[in-house]
């Protein structure tokens, strides 16, 4: 399993979102029911600093390290690049991954 950081500053940070981190996030949310789960296709400017405070400091606690920042201590740290640099890293492990071997061709 590849693991995926983002520098912020001069510290890296290792980023997971894992069920832990979306059910975190969901939690802060106010979501508890999984039809109304759909909104994470389409993340909102006002949810990305939520989003991704919790996929850090789901990668640190898999990294056996504490994550101290508050989510308004993040945000004054983060710049508009490294905002994108999460999202990039958001999209891939979001996304489905095909194995080599199961696609199928039409």
């Amino acid at each position: 399993m590849s693991k995926d950081f983002l520098k912020i500053g001069e510290r890296e940070f290792r980023v997971e979102a894992n069920w832990n981190a979306i059910a975190d996030f969901c939690r802060r949310k106010g979501v508890n029911d999984l039809g109304q789960i759909d909104f994470l296709a389409k993340i909102a400017i006002d949810d990305i600093l939520p989003l991704m405070h919790c996929c850090i400091k789901e990668g640190e606690r898999m990294e056996n390290r504490s994550f101290e920042l508050s989510e308004i201590d993040l945000g004054e740290l983060v710049n508009t690049a490294e905002m994108g640099q999460f999202m990039q890293i958001y999209a891939e492990q979001s996304s489905p991954k095909l194995k080599a071997g199961n696609a199928k061709k039409k």
